[in-house]
């Protein structure tokens, strides 16, 4: 009987022991899990800053939206704001689409002044970014602040020499597309003030420069509509 009692408290110190030693094993591998998650988020944000830290020594800031859909504007909202800009409520021509572009600009500019803010004004850099990132996103049916090959923002404007290693800066983006009646002007850029991080980049106090792209077609893989895009930035050297 001693015999019987002494193997089956054997038999449970080896079960105890085994279930302690899978234990272990789970919890390492969910330590392992949680430390690779931690690395992941942690990836992106370095990539981030080490496209930032090309700004050398000064100041860098990048505030984006992406647009909002479709958004019809209301009768009332298209009779203010063809109120002060002509065309404000006519849809871009599907040839001439960036025909659009100072129209755009008055509406923007109208917001702006309502509140007291100073004017943007076009800067050719800022808008060959903006062109050549509305015509991808719609001839590659993508609609993202960050191209398919990776670009971001800032990569853009670096190729196009806005930004500066001696300069300070500030950029912003906004992304809007839309088709039926909300393709005009007035519709798209209302549609970014009813947006509170779109009116966020619009109203921005510090922002001076501006390029407005326009393209003809919408980035959900094809179909009638526009597709706006604005890049924002000041720039700051000695």
């Amino acid at each position: 009987m001693i015999v019987v009692w002494a193997a089956l408290g054997l038999w449970l110190l080896l079960v105890v022991l085994v279930l302690a030693a899978l234990r272990a094993a789970a919890l390492a591998d969910r330590e392992q899990e949680r430390r690779t998650r931690r690395l992941d988020r942690e990836r992106e944000p370095r990539r981030a800053r080490r496209r930032l830290a090309r700004s050398s020594s000064h100041t860098a800031a990048v505030l984006l939206a992406l647009a909002v859909s479709p958004w019809v504007a209301s009768q009332a909202d298209a009779q203010t704001a063809g109120a002060a800009c002509e065309g404000a409520n006519a849809a871009p021509p599907v040839t001439r689409p960036r025909a659009a572009v100072p129209t755009t600009l008055c509406l923007i500019n109208g917001e702006r002044a309502g509140r007291g803010l100073a004017a943007v004004h076009v800067d050719r850099r800022l808008r060959r970014a903006a062109q050549r990132h509305t015509t991808d996103m719609v001839a590659r049916s993508y609609f993202s602040h960050v191209s398919l090959t990776g670009a971001t923002l800032a990569d853009r404007l670096w190729r196009t020499r806005y930004l500066s290693r001696r300069c300070a800066w500030r950029v912003g983006e906004t992304l809007a597309w839309g088709y039926g009646a909300a393709v005009t002007p007035a519709s798209r850029v209302r549609a970014w003030m009813r947006s509170r991080p779109h009116r966020l980049v619009l109203l921005d106090p510090d922002y001076r420069d501006v390029g407005i792209g326009i393209a003809a077609g919408r980035p959900d893989h094809g179909g009638d509509g526009i597709t706006y895009g604005a890049d924002f930035g000041r720039r700051r050297c000695p």
